[in-house]
């Protein structure tokens, strides 16, 4: 039992101080909520209030408990842009017993714009409080209030209930307009429905929480979308400036869209006359889109552009044929009016790119796009109109296999992107490694990759200088203390496919003790990570990529040693989704060892309950490639 004095001192510690407002004090935070937390949401507040189709406000108040350093939430981002207004902003910091330490200054508050690497005109901005206070646990409480005008309203929000390591107290989220104006939403990943108040004038939407316990992000998991709780909403009707659009429908968004295209895709005379000149003596429309592509490509480059609507607005065909640059939608666009002076027909297409994406759905109209492809429907081809580098009619992993929105003269339409597939992705190497007595090496090797596998070389063999590029391939190499001698990446223009060749020398690849020598068999592909131990798991099992890598590597030994130790069969490991199988040969008359690796991996959802199995799996993997060969000094 302690004793009776330090008991009276923690009791004082908690009891109100005179004069001293406490609020949030950490240790009213129930156990539940501390339970695999970072933080705890102890109050929130977010209210969305439109006062027409056009403008509106955001009023926000947050109070967060942060418990230790792995909470992000001392950053707080306020975006706006040309068309909003930032009307208030302020924070104050909390100690543990919920007494105020200070009110943050104004110059804490600091202004930055989004730039983005690519930017030359962007009214979009951000305000950025960043709170250096470490003595936790501590409770951060800010709020501010928005005016919003154009996108920035038109875009209505999403409201994150929950991230990743994050309880919740208490929170609430509103929506609140005009009453001849319908709300879309859509709730994800949680049971929930709004409390609907109707007035003379305004209809209110009002969304509650309370109690939700923290979420563990687990490995090898469907998209952020498929796990956290949130509600999406869009308005029925809204208005940019002179434009009123309608998010009732993909069909109604989509015919939003195209009026702001609408007369954007005329050429130039000058331009019109190449094209013309370019696609007269083409046999086929697939030699004409090739053609024009490459002239895109050789022409123009890719600079983003956003002002007000612009945002979603395209610069017109004869900007980009004066100015040489555009954004996604103005390249797109400018492509698109290439396609029409040859007579061939293509329609923008909205999509959301990258490996956590949302999936975007028939039911539900919301515009979470942040990039444009064209599509050409006559010949089925996909077009990535910001690439001066990829062939003709590849658009890349981060845009396959997902719905777009198609932009069409008859409004919206739900399309899907071409998948790539195992065969479409191989990586096959050949290495040539020569191991001296002491552990060094030198090395040779050739490697051809196609699709996914061959977009990060292309990328690199295109737009970096030859210095970049070699410190870039070394600092990705696998192989231990390596030095780069030699480097050449040949993309082919025509087709996703590289060719990368390479040699350099690894003083340390082999290790010494004694009398022995410790050769790995692979280093040169290899899997490192294995998914950690879970004992419960909530998510299926999931994974977007595909690839087929198929290895040799021969080891050419040094004199005066013979292998002692080495696999004497094969590793084959077959699931559902992969296939695995590794040999080590030895020819002792050429003095080789030939490491050969096969490994295959589809697109997989599994079951919660196969989580051990695939994990299980990945371990055979991780711990096959890391199998060695032993050499011992030969007797004299």
């Amino acid at each position: 039992m302690a004793p009776l004095f330090k008991s009276c001192l923690f009791l004082a510690l908690l009891a109100p101080v005179a004069g001293i407002a406490q609020i949030y004090p950490a240790f009213t935070i129930a156990d539940s909520l501390k339970a695999n937390a970072s933080e705890v949401v102890r109050e929130e507040s977010f209210q969305f209030v439109a006062s027409s189709d056009k403008e509106g406000s955001e009023i926000y108040r947050k109070a967060v408990t942060l418990l230790n350093k792995d909470s992000d939430a001392a950053t707080v981002l306020v975006h706006y842009d040309g068309d909003t207004k930032v009307k208030r902003f302020e924070a104050r910091i909390y100690d543990a017993l919920g007494r105020e330490v200070r009110k943050m200054d104004k110059n804490e508050i600091r202004d930055y714009a989004a730039l983005d690497g690519y930017s030359i005109y962007q009214d979009d901005r951000y305000k950025v409080l960043e709170v250096n206070y470490s003595q936790y646990p501590y409770t951060l409480v800010y709020e501010y209030e928005i005016a919003l005008k154009g996108l920035q309203f038109a875009v209505f929000p999403a409201w994150g209930i929950q991230g990743y390591n994050q309880s919740v107290e208490k929170a609430l989220f509103s929506v609140s307009l005009p009453s001849d104006i319908t709300l879309n939403y859509q709730v994800l990943n949680i049971a929930l429905e709004p409390r609907v108040e109707e007035g003379k004038d305004q209809t209110t939407y009002t969304w509650e929480v309370s109690g939700l316990k923290a979420i563990e992000k687990e490995p090898v998991s469907p998209s952020f979308y498929e796990d956290l709780p949130m509600v999406l909403t869009s308005p029925g009707r809204f208005a940019i400036g002179k434009y009123q659009g309608s998010m009732s429908s993909w069909k109604d968004y989509g015919a939003f869209v195209n009026r702001l295209y609408e007369g954007r895709d005329v050429l130039p005379p000058a331009v019109a006359a190449e094209v013309h000149a370019m696609a007269a003596d083409a046999v086929t429309n697939a030699e004409k889109i090739e053609r024009l592509y490459r002239y895109l490509q050789h022409n123009m480059r890719y600079v983003s552009v956003q002002l007000g609507i612009g945002g979603w607005q395209p610069f017109d065909a004869a900007y980009v044929a004066e100015n040489k640059y555009g954004d996604c939608k103005a390249l797109t666009n400018f492509m698109k009016a290439l396609l029409k002076e040859a007579g061939i027909t293509a329609y923008p297409a909205l999509i959301a790119p990258g490996a956590s994406f949302y999936e975007v759905q028939e039911d539900f109209t919301t515009p979470r796009f942040s990039h444009v492809i064209l599509y050409v429907p006559e010949q089925d081809t996909w077009l990535e109109c910001t690439s001066t580098h990829m062939p003709t009619g590849y658009i890349g992993e981060g845009n396959s296999n997902r719905n777009v929105l198609l932009i069409t003269e008859e409004g919206g339409r739900l399309a899907r992107t071409p998948e790539l597939i195992p065969e479409d992705n191989r990586a096959i190497g050949r290495t040539e490694i020569s191991v001296a007595a002491d552990g060094s090496a030198t090395a040779r090797a050739v490697l051809k990759t196609t699709g996914s596998e061959h977009e990060t070389y292309r990328y690199a063999g295109s737009e970096l200088s030859r210095e970049e590029l070699g410190k870039w391939f070394t600092r990705q190499s696998s192989l231990p203390s390596f030095k780069l001698e030699s480097l050449e990446i040949q993309p082919e223009p025509d087709s996703p496919e590289a060719t990368v060749e390479w040699a350099g020398s690894m003083p340390r690849y082999a290790s010494r003790a004694g009398k022995r020598l410790f050769l790995p068999l692979n280093l040169v592909n290899t899997m490192i990570e294995v998914p950690k131990k879970m004992d419960k798991r909530r998510l299926p099992v999931a994974g977007r990529s595909s690839f087929i890598h198929r290895d040799t590597i021969v080891l050419h030994l040094p004199g005066g040693f013979q292998v002692e130790s080495l696999p004497e069969a094969a590793v084959e490991l077959e699931a559902d989704y992969a296939s695995y199988r590794a040999e080590a040969v030895l020819d002792s008359e050429k003095g080789t060892v030939t490491y050969t690796r096969y490994f295959q991996v589809h697109p997989f959802r599994l079951p919660p309950g196969q989580y051990d199995a695939f994990r299980n799996f990945m371990a055979q993997v991780a711990k096959a490639d890391k199998t060695m060969v032993v050499l011992v000094e030969k007797k004299t």
